[in-house]
């Protein structure tokens, strides 16, 4: 299964993940960065069509984290969500009608039937020390969770190393069934995307290389 790009702002142009990738386009789309409004979900959920949650997508920027809450309305199934990120994104809309990329936590919170638990990673000492449910879990990843040494983004940024991340994020895939992960964190287009393209590169190297032996997707 190929990894999905959902591109909005153009920034993984050039990138390397995108000759081994699918690239959906939301580029046209207006009004979505940060906020976006029903008519501009149903927009993105009919682009998305039959693609399943199941899989890793690439989300661009920080900016459409929200569009994880998209990906897991699809799900039917109970399952939990483990967050790597430096924000809790969980801060009711700030303006009615729009849900954003700081309320998309919430908001699932208060629309998923099927969500049970949600950890949130923001240091290594944030991971549980064991997994002891047995329920299929989605992993979403926000790279501002990486300290500026690893990679830039357009957020402010914890101070994860990444060699930490990746004991974490195999450690999960080794002990439950995964459901599908997303990436965001990108930088702003026209800023260095050299650190960015080598971690995601990693990323699909190391889900790669466990595929076979565990419980993904």
């Amino acid at each position: 299964m190929k990894p999905l790009i959902c591109s909005f702002s153009g920034v993984y142009e050039g990138q390397s993940i995108v000759k081994c990738s699918e690239v959906i386009s939301f580029e046209d789309l207006e009004g979505c960065s940060m906020y976006v409004d029903e008519d501009t979900e149903r927009t993105i959920l009919h682009r998305l069509k039959d693609r399943s949650f199941r899989g890793l997508h690439f989300i661009d920027n920080g900016n459409y984290h929200y569009m994880t809450r998209l990906f897991l309305s699809f799900v039917r199934e109970r399952f939990d969500l483990v967050i790597f990120d430096n924000h809790t994104d969980d801060q009711p809309p700030a303006f009615g009608g729009l849900k954003s990329c700081g309320s998309w936590v919430f908001d699932i919170k208060n629309e998923n039937s099927f969500l049970e638990e949600i950890t949130l990673i923001r240091k290594t000492a944030d991971c549980p020390e064991s997994f002891p449910h047995s329920r299929p879990v989605y992993i979403s990843v926000d790279k501002d969770v990486l300290s500026t040494d690893v990679l830039k983004t357009n957020w402010d940024q914890g101070d994860m190393k990444k060699e930490e991340f990746f004991d974490i994020f195999t450690s999960i895939i080794k002990n439950r069934p995964v459901l599908g992960i997303d990436i965001c964190g990108e930088d702003e287009p026209g800023m260095s995307t050299s650190q960015n393209d080598a971690f995601n590169m990693e990323i699909i190297k190391t889900i790669s290389s466990l595929q076979n032996s565990y419980d993904l997707f």
